[in-house]
């Protein structure tokens, strides 16, 4: 660390720097580290420093701007606690990490805490409630209701968390990552939840091929252990009950179709059934496993509600909740789970239920992302090869060229250059 801030040092001084900047080096297995680059601006990741050093580096940067000299020294920044920043984007991680676009139908970042050293200026970022040893801050420049375009870069916001120790950050993150809700758009929350939680980010050992070694097939979400499952089940059965209860009130029934609120229920979600009998009291509900295993929930959600906060056997859970039939589809720690809770008997049916096949697009260029075709780099009637470009297209700043996937001939093109395609329309059609 000393001796890559004396480079850095040197080499500002060299080319006579005078603002806030950031100086890249890449580091081996050794910890030998080479020169990469110098960004003269203010860094995406600046809110880290802010709050491990309590220095508002934007207030610096106006002020050395205007002339005034610095008030502080090398001496008077201490490194206090470790922070954590996730980086919001509107990306797909299950298409690749492609760019995704449309409305923020919801938006709602989690709470921001102030628990961190003060900012040189004795205030925190926004001026927040004070948090208990943790800091959450969240930088962004998007508002639900507002429209991610194909024309910027696709960053949505920036999620810090600051706390005394790493393993307190990363878990101040997990839980700031559990509370933000994103509706509307692809994007990368499921990913970073999933890094949080990966053996090797805890142990602190990924280097930049952590994607490519960790999802070589790419990422298509978190398989959740045994403990998550049962604690997500058991949450589902006693938030499905509360619905169930709440139909059960609905006002100009016929006096002969009262609906009753049975005690046993089959959870199904990642393959697995858990049958689960449910005792409810005013304080919350305890679920019951095959086997006498026990796990009480407490929660004031209710039906509607898209984030449910629960007490599951004395520890914190952060569901996203949506509504499908038969269940929910539950988000939680990177895990995008259709949970269905059922009658033992309606459980006992749906085992028969044929499993619907996916449509055969393998004779079909489906456009990857929203976005504007560039070029088309063939004809109809042409053979082409395993690689060959077949058509270019534009979104969020980057060109994306997409290849054949094997041989084939082209049997008709149905977009043309200056065409604006949503994602998988059909760019052209392969011949049989």
């Amino acid at each position: 660390r000393k001796a890559m801030g004396e480079q850095a040092v040197a080499l500002a001084q060299a080319v006579d720097y005078a603002s806030a900047g950031t100086v890249e080096f890449i580091v081996d297995g050794d910890k030998n580290f080479y020169f990469l680059e110098m960004n003269t601006r203010l860094q995406v990741e600046h809110p880290v420093t802010e709050l491990i050093t309590g220095v508002d580096l934007v207030e610096q940067m106006i002020r050395v701007a205007n002339g005034e000299p610095l008030t502080i020294k090398q001496e008077d920044i201490q490194l206090n606690g470790w922070a954590i920043e996730n980086r919001l984007y509107a990306e797909d991680p299950y298409r690749g990490f492609l760019p995704s676009i449309g409305r923020l139908t919801r938006y709602r970042p989690p709470a921001e805490l102030s628990g961190g050293p003060l900012l040189d200026n004795g205030k925190w970022q926004g001026e927040a409630p004070a948090g208990e040893g943790i800091a959450v801050r969240n930088d962004t420049g998007v508002y639900e209701g507002g429209e991610i375009s194909m024309y910027y870069d696709p960053m949505i916001a920036k999620l810090c968390t600051w706390a005394p120790t790493r393993d307190q950050a990363i878990e101040a993150m997990r839980n700031a990552l559990d509370g933000f809700e994103v509706e509307g758009i692809g994007h990368n929350l499921p990913f970073l939840s999933a890094v949080m939680d990966h053996p090797i980010f805890i142990e602190g050992t990924m280097t930049t091929a952590f994607i490519e070694e960790q999802y070589p097939e790419g990422f298509t979400g978190v398989e959740l252990p045994e403990a998550d499952l049962r604690r997500i089940a058991a949450s589902a059965a006693a938030m499905h009950r509360v619905a169930e209860i709440r139909r059960t009130r609905v006002s100009g029934r016929m006096d002969n179709h009262e609906r009753r609120v049975g005690s046993d229920w089959v959870v199904s979600l990642q393959g697995r059934n858990f049958p689960v009998s449910i005792e409810a009291d005013q304080l919350g509900s305890t679920v019951t496993f095959d086997g006498g295993d026990q796990m009480r929930i407490a929660s004031d959600w209710t039906p509607g509600d898209q984030l449910a906060t629960l007490d599951a056997d004395g520890a914190p859970l952060v569901l996203k909740v949506g509504k499908i039939s038969g269940g929910f589809r539950i988000r939680s720690r990177g895990a995008d789970l259709k949970v269905h809770v059922r009658t033992p008997r309606q459980a006992e049916l749906a085992a028969l239920m044929p499993e619907k096949v996916a449509p055969d697009t393998s004779k079909l260029l489906l456009c990857p992302m929203p976005g504007l075709i560039v070029k088309v780099d063939v004809a109809v009637g042409d053979e082409v090869h395993e690689g060959q470009a077949l058509c270019t297209v534009e979104a969020m700043k980057m060109e994306n060229i997409l290849r054949a996937e094997k041989k084939g001939v082209i049997a008709k093109i149905n977009a043309s250059a200056g065409d604006s395609l949503a994602v998988d329309e059909v760019i052209m059609e392969f011949e049989g």
